[in-house]
């Protein structure tokens, strides 16, 4: 078994961009209902606040004022920290990995500006944090939410040692051109599937050979729930697709960079799904269950 830690603030789900991240607080429950918790590998850690130096690494002062006076300013600071807490107890080895369970999202967000129920890069920020204070140097980001990542993609667009794949579709980038896209050879995107089978192929073909050969010391899966077939993306996938796509993800993380894996959602479907999903994923990070086919 693996020591998975879960990262989550009741903030996050109680003052959670609702519109965007409405199961927020469902998927958390859903964890204490059906036991992971109750494993002794599987721990809970209350999100701290993030501080504002930290978020000062990439996001302009201008930009951190606006959003501070905004209503998302605390529900912000809470999912950045607990990004930056994960990030550092798995590269630390106390944690094998860790599933962060935010209250806003994050890859629309660019160093002055923001859409989208994003404010700050969430998963971005963790990349200084790890740099600046534990030494590590190369970092995989896998995208599988519905929309482009315009605001990770800017950020680290010119940094080779970010290898960032996304999965994108809906039209809001794309101009409706669904072919893929390589922009150099540590970026690309990929269109989604239509359905979970596809979906499912997609990511099984184009992420892990990439990410082996990449060699990150450690791999962030941004995991995307608006792909739902009742969210507001694709509406492509069922509920059963995500634990399959968590599977190639975690497996890969263990042939790349010996498991080192951090999962970011802000639940982004309604709770029916994510009271599904997120425990599942949580007991494919922790090895406590296999996944079945319920």
């Amino acid at each position: 078994m693996k020591k998975t830690g879960v990262f989550y603030h009741d903030v996050c789900g109680k003052e959670a961009y609702s519109s965007l991240a409405m199961g927020v607080e469902a998927g958390f429950v859903a964890i204490k209902k059906e036991g992971p918790f109750k494993e002794p590998n599987v721990k809970w850690y209350e999100s701290r606040k993030a501080l504002e130096k930290e978020i000062a690494r990439i996001h302009t002062q201008k930009w951190i004022d606006e959003v501070k006076n905004s209503e998302w300013w605390n529900v912000s600071l809470y999912s950045i920290g607990g990004m930056l807490e994960a990030t550092e107890k798995v590269l630390k080895g106390e944690l094998d990995n860790a599933f962060v369970i935010a209250g806003v999202g994050g890859h629309h967000a660019h160093a002055d500006s923001a859409w989208g129920g994003c404010y700050f890069s969430v998963t971005g920020l963790a990349i200084p944090h790890a740099r600046e204070t534990l030494g590590a140097k190369r970092f995989a980001i896998v995208d599988t939410d519905t929309h482009h990542a315009d605001g990770v993609r800017d950020i680290f667009q010119h940094d080779e040692n970010v290898l960032h794949i996304c999965l994108c579709g809906g039209g809001s980038w794309w101009d409706d051109d669904y072919t893929s896209k390589q922009l150099s050879q540590t970026k690309f995107c990929f269109p989604h599937g239509t359905a979970d089978k596809q979906e499912i192929e997609i990511v099984r073909r184009e992420v892990p050979e990439r990410v082996k050969a990449f060699k990150p010391d450690l791999l962030f899966w941004i995991c995307g729930m608006d792909t739902h077939q009742d969210s507001y993306g694709t509406q492509a996938l069922t509920s059963k697709a995500y634990p399959e796509l968590a599977e190639i993800i975690i497996q890969t993380s263990k042939e790349a960079c010996d498991g080192k894996l951090i999962v970011k959602t802000c639940c982004n479907a309604p709770p029916h799904a994510t009271e599904y999903i997120v425990p599942r994923i949580v007991d494919l990070l922790a090895e406590t269950k296999k996944l079945s086919n319920e």
